[in-house]
């Protein structure tokens, strides 16, 4: 793919994205709040958090919370994480027939030791039997395209995600989200995206995800691997804009800085948004990292983050972000 092309709009079987810059699934992130914020900004595609296929198919409360999709969320997908083909299977044709998304991704790579424990995530990546069985059935018990999103290898030199790509396109998966990164690696461990040149070559599309933390990271990746799209994570924490980013800087060549305004608006309406759907005490809960990632970098950031940790309602925080901007927006007026 050409870098312009990541603007345009592809296909994943039969579902239609709008553009290729997709956000990825965080379990504890991409909620329905922060989700329609994402949206807002321009991300193409979006992702429930992971969700237990065992909890789902026991009907677990806060399972079908996580399902809900905002207003206007579409395409949507759901990714599905566990160890049991015929659960998978079920947990697919459940979310089908509440017509709860346009897609079912797989989890391949989740390295949670918990997740693992259970046979899931990158767990089922290490047993191509089951894994293989698991796709089979999640594909046929649905007619919604089915993705899975995995790391390139267990550890370094195996490559063995990677080499799964050729059969998982066989066997019916219509896209991969491929992070560049090993399973035994934590995030702060540089990605190989020559590993995601590596499996364009092997089916399409492949979308590439791992080291995007800026709208040149994206472009870089493009151009190095020729990947079909690019999906941010850590990226898009505190900076939802970084959708709008990559568009810009694509399209005219350099992108615009986010005012301090609109950082501030975002973060009150991402707050609003997070009390509304889960009430005040959890939504704030849900939001102190949210609020402490909107401020990383600017003057202040470490004092604002102890005091809005210490409140639990929704007026005083107004009042902290009221306090904060007038103090940065005096810290700029005496700087000139």
């Amino acid at each position: 793919m050409t870098l312009s092309e990541l603007l345009s709009p592809f296909s994943i079987g039969h579902c239609r994205v709008v553009s290729r810059v997709i956000a990825a699934p965080m379990a504890g992130i991409t909620d329905l709040p922060f989700r329609t914020i994402l949206k807002s900004c321009g991300a193409g595609l979006t992702f429930s958090e992971m969700v237990s296929v065992e909890a789902l198919i026991r009907g677990h409360r806060k399972t079908y919370g996580i399902l809900q999709r905002a207003d206007g969320e579409v395409p949507f997908g759901i990714q599905l994480f566990g160890g049991n083909p015929d659960a998978l299977a079920k947990a697919a044709r459940q979310l089908e027939r509440e017509q709860r998304c346009e897609l079912i991704d797989i989890n391949l790579g989740c390295p949670a030791k918990k997740v693992i424990r259970s046979g899931s995530g990158a767990a089922l990546m290490r047993e191509k039997q089951r894994l293989f069985m698991s796709v089979g059935k999640v594909v046929d018990a649905v007619s919604l395209p089915v993705t899975v999103k995995m790391r390139a290898c267990d550890r370094p030199g195996d490559l063995r995600g990677v080499k799964l790509i050729p059969e998982l396109f066989s066997r019916g998966i219509k896209a991969v989200f491929l992070h560049a990164r090993c399973v035994s690696w934590n995030f702060s461990h540089p990605p190989e995206w020559k590993w995601i040149e590596m499996a364009v070559g092997m089916g399409r599309p492949i979308v590439g995800n791992g080291g995007i933390l800026s709208p040149e990271d994206a472009v870089k990746m493009v151009e190095r691997t020729g990947c079909d799209g690019v999906m941010v994570a850590r990226g898009m924490l505190g900076n939802p804009w970084i959708f709008r980013e990559i568009q810009q800087i694509v399209g005219e060549g350099k992108a615009a800085p986010v005012s301090f305004e609109e950082r501030v608006e975002t973060m009150k309406r991402h707050l609003s948004l997070s009390i509304r759907t889960f009430g005040e005490k959890q939504g704030i809960l849900k939001m102190r990292k949210h609020l402490a990632w909107y401020v990383k970098g600017l003057p202040l950031a470490s004092d604002f983050r102890g005091r809005i940790n210490r409140l639990e309602d929704k007026r005083s925080i107004l009042e902290e972000i009221r306090r904060y901007s007038k103090l940065i927006y005096e810290k700029y007026d005496n700087d000139g």
